[in-house]
């Protein structure tokens, strides 16, 4: 048996740098979804204004400690201050490797004692080292420090030494004091986009000479959850299980991710009150090793563009960064479903997967629950029952879900014939409150609602009302837009309005349309609670419960 020494080569694979640190921005103009934050940056070196305390807030992986370190570029540049550094020299390239005198480093996660902030301090009596300007401290994770630790900190952050500047970063700016805060200008980054996120990772892959499929930049974006590191890592990890080009298959089985064709199957299916194709669809994601808890996450996003392209149409859907194939897809498959019926869905799809994902078998918990859902009754609007309004079922038969629905859309008689010949006083004041309603004055149409007329001829308008009314038309304004719509219609008359307060006598003597439609609605109100006591269902229900009552 053979003994000796192994000997491990350490060659170009150990050379390679990941692409979160290789495509690390240098600039401010190179940070993605920031910019009202870079803008008050650079506006504020320009103008010789820049602060002695920062602090930084937001999600992981969003750009804190960048702009931390482009900012110490840009206060020790050569050319500086400057809004736009060199990235030439000297000091501009030890910052971005890290190894700069005149920027420390410091994380607060394990420098969180009092000691390790004493210690701080002592250097802060140093000047900045020769060929630079400031001592810049950035203390990443601040939120990690003792209370002790934050107390040694304040008074050098209210009063630091001259040319000293300090820029605290945390993701969890609610634990870290008030007396910290305030000491600080504070600056708040947010996730970035999906839409963002894949424009950055589009420019990476040219710049990588990666051949690849949009699809599996658009499921990286979506996945990172607003965290540009988060999508290079995933970008890294994606690319080192192919072959050279980056396709959404392999995106999917790297990261356990269902592709949107699968999602689309599934709620079609639940559209279509199908559970035997449910379980069939779910059965076929989990045989190629999704990760139930991840495909819960995906099921409530899926849900969640449903319903933006059932409220937010195509405009909401593109904003929220959905591809084109897919918005076309989720259009379609709202098109026959109720408002009520999807907000129920929805609801369903997000309490039901939070469930599945604490649950210690979340596979079978988010096939209970899609068959729930595949097979729950309608949803009915009780107000528009109880006002005698037609109910639809919400499920719509797949040979008429793409039928276009009739739509009914009132139309004012001034629109068609333009007089007020013909008709009588009240009809011919109900026509001229819809005209005015067409015209775009929707709130003034339902001031005039509340009046009653009194006079409606010869170029004279003379209505009573309430007080809301009479106040309404003490502006002269709004007396001369009604005037200038009565000649509109009518221009034979020079209109005038004359606006009063209503009597006893005039309420009892006239009606207004606000009152009309009133009683019409308790009337309509009325006979749907009588055919509903009347019906088959509620009579067995009280030959079952003897002396119960229907509440309404």
């Amino acid at each position: 048996m053979q003994t000796g020494l192994w000997i491990v080569t350490v060659g170009d694979f150990m050379s390679y740098l990941v692409l979160a640190r290789k495509f690390r921005p240098r600039t401010f103009s190179e940070i993605t979804g920031q910019d009202h934050v870079t803008r008050t940056l650079v506006n504020a070196i320009k103008r010789g204004r820049v602060s002695h305390a920062f602090l930084f807030c937001g999600p992981r992986g969003v750009g804190k400690t960048s702009v931390a370190r482009i900012l110490s570029k840009a206060l020790n540049c050569r050319e500086g201050p400057t809004p736009e550094p060199c990235l030439e020299c000297t000091n501009c390239k030890e910052i971005a490797a890290g190894i700069s005198l005149a920027v420390r480093e410091i994380d607060g996660a394990s420098h969180n004692s009092v000691e390790n902030v004493r210690d701080l301090i002592e250097t802060l009596k140093s000047r900045p080292p020769q060929g630079s300007r400031y001592k810049i401290y950035i203390i990443d994770e601040t939120h990690m420090l003792s209370i002790a630790a934050f107390n040694a900190l304040l008074k050098n952050l209210e009063e630091p030494p001259p040319n000293t500047v300090f820029i605290l970063a945390t993701t969890e700016p609610h634990k870290v004091p008030d007396t910290v805060i305030s000491r600080c200008q504070r600056h708040d980054f947010r996730a970035i986009s999906p839409s963002e996120i894949e424009a950055r990772l589009v420019s990476i892959a040219k710049e990588e000479g990666i051949e690849y499929e949009l699809g599996a930049l658009k499921m990286i974006s979506r996945l990172a959850e607003g965290s540009m590191r988060d999508a290079q890592s995933l970008l890294d990890r994606v690319l080192a299980f192919g072959d050279g080009k980056l396709k959404e298959s392999d995106a999917g089985a790297v990261l356990g991710v269902a592709e949107k064709t699968l999602l689309l199957k599934l709620s079609e299916a639940v559209f279509g009150r199908r559970p035997d194709d449910v379980l069939n669809i779910l059965d076929e994601a989990f045989n190629v090793g999704l990760d139930p808890r991840l495909f819960a996450d995906q099921f409530v996003s899926h849900w969640r563009d449903l319903l933006i392209a059932k409220f937010g149409g195509e405009k909401g859907l593109k904003i929220r960064g959905v591809d084109e194939s897919s918005v076309v897809s989720l259009l379609r498959q709202v098109e026959g479903v109720s408002q009520d019926d999807l907000q129920d869905l929805v609801y369903l799809a997000r309490e039901g997967a939070d469930q599945a994902i604490k649950s210690s078998y979340p596979m079978y918990a988010l096939e209970a629950l899609a068959v729930r859902m595949a097979t729950r009754q309608p949803v009915y609007d009780i107000a528009k029952l109880l006002s005698g309004s037609k109910v639809q079922n919400s499920v719509v038969d797949n040979k008429n879900r793409n039928a276009a629905q009739p739509s009914i859309e009132r139309t004012s008689s001034y629109e068609q014939k333009h007089t007020l010949t013909g008709e009588s006083t009240f009809e011919k004041w109900r026509s001229f409150v819809n005209f005015v309603d067409s015209k775009g004055k929707k709130a003034m149409s339902e001031i005039l609602k509340k009046a009653t007329v009194k006079e409606f001829d010869k170029g004279t308008l003379s209505i009573v009302g309430p007080q809301i009314l009479v106040n309404y038309f003490e502006d002269r304004d709004n007396i001369s837009i009604v005037e200038a719509f009565l000649n509109e219609i009518e221009p034979g008359n020079k209109w005038r309005l004359k606006v009063d307060l209503e009597s006893e006598g005039d309420v009892k003597s006239g009606e207004s349309i606000a009152r009309l439609e009133k009683k019409a609605e308790m009337e309509s109100r009325q006979k749907a609670i009588d055919a509903i006591e009347r019906s088959e269902a509620i009579v067995n229900i009280k030959k079952v419960f003897p002396g119960s009552s229907i509440e309404h």
